[in-house]
């Protein structure tokens, strides 16, 4: 891969992008696309890695969700369950085209009302691409970070997916890891504008991650 590679954090929204509605109507479950396979001419078969502690609400909205069908629980890891689910129509789903322009997707998690994708980019070139294939969908697209792999962005390298990192870095900003603690879990979700479950999952997640890639390692 040329000196050109970069990695791409971006925000991907649309009503239609798959898993959405539920996404939208359970916050503070945090979605993980695991990975697709193809079904069928113009079918997949979507993973999902879900956390949090409302599953029951979570199922309740995913059963009527029009972007998939014959969602099932294939691993059931008590804080966590993968799903597998039927994409109703790939009308909407754009990563594909990433992988086609020569772009891999390195997390793709549920996050300010849509999906927050990490691509790592080979050149510019296809990520123009991609943008201009997502808004030909009525996807808004909206690059978040871009950044050179070898910079100073020791978040991705401790394996921590967008939303985690920024949750642990509002949390460190507003004081919450200080001694006696300046914010609350309730003042975080307020700053990030999701529920207290979410904010407490996301921190636990985010603190597993980076204690596994340093002082577990």
């Amino acid at each position: 891969m040329s000196d050109s590679r970069a990695i791409a954090e971006i925000t991907l929204v649309h009503p239609d992008l798959v898993l959405t509605p539920t996404i939208q109507a359970v916050p503070e479950m945090e979605s993980e696309l695991e990975y697709q396979t193809i079904a069928g001419p113009g079918e997949y078969f979507l993973f999902f890695k879900v956390s949090g502690d409302q599953f029951d609400r979570f199922e309740d909205a995913l059963a009527t969700d029009p972007t998939v069908s014959e969602p099932t629980v294939i691993i059931d890891g008590g804080e966590f369950r993968v799903y597998r689910t039927r994409l109703t129509s790939g009308e909407r789903l754009v990563l594909p085209k990433a992988a086609e322009l020569g772009m891999r997707v390195l997390h793709a998690t549920s996050g300010r009302g849509g999906w927050v994708s990490t691509l790592e980019v080979p050149e510019m070139a296809a990520l123009r691409e991609f943008r201009a294939h997502c808004l030909a969908k009525d996807v808004a697209f909206t690059v978040d970070r871009l950044y050179h792999p070898d910079g100073d962005e020791r978040g991705s390298a401790y394996g921590l997916t967008p939303v985690q990192r920024e949750t642990l870095q509002v949390a460190y900003e507003r004081g919450y890891f200080s001694d006696p603690r300046e914010a609350t879990v309730e003042d975080l979700a307020a700053v990030l504008g999701v529920s207290s479950s979410a904010v407490s999952g996301r921190l636990r997640r985010g603190m597993a991650a980076l204690v596994g890639s340093t002082v577990a390692h």
